[in-house]
């Protein structure tokens, strides 16, 4: 059984951090928090103007707020990392590449670090501290059960 490290420890940080930053992007992209769009609506046809379409619209609100739910509790991780790696190298290619580096700009910094992150989850994984780290232990001692427990030899 793996014991908790501080890599463990590491990974849960990076994933609340990330998490919770695209859980607040995604209630802005549904117009429940202020600073984003009026509601999901307002954000398909915004990303539309970009040639974005509809269904990957949906996709990148459900990467932001479900990938970043999924995040914080650690379920599905690489998935969800997965999924807001895509999002943020659509993002940089379709919003801020033109405007260079620096976020003060609306350039890739920002994004470029949220790849960052979802990239180093996706190699990573999600750490014993998650679920899904629960629920490979538990498999892990499942099947070393029942190598365990085989046919008793002949006799």
């Amino acid at each position: 059984m793996k014991t908790r490290t501080s890599t463990d420890l590491g990974l849960l940080i990076l994933r609340l951090g990330l998490g919770g930053i695209m859980v607040a992007h995604g209630l802005q992209k549904v117009g429940v928090v202020p600073g984003g769009q009026e509601s999901l609506q307002a954000t398909v046809e915004w990303m539309a103007s970009m040639g974005i379409p509809q269904w990957m619209a949906y996709l990148s609100v459900l990467a932001e707020l479900g990938g970043g739910v999924a995040l914080i509790i650690g379920f599905l991780g690489k998935l969800a990392a997965f999924g807001i790696a895509v999002n943020m190298s659509t993002a940089i290619y379709k919003v801020h590449l033109d405007n260079g580096f620096f976020n003060t700009d609306k350039g890739v910094e920002f994004p470029l670090a949220l790849f960052v992150m979802a990239a180093a989850l996706l190699v990573m994984g999600m750490g014993a501290l998650s679920l899904d780290g629960k629920i490979a232990a538990g498999m892990d001692r499942t099947i070393a059960g029942k190598k365990d427990s085989g046919p008793a030899p002949p006799a």
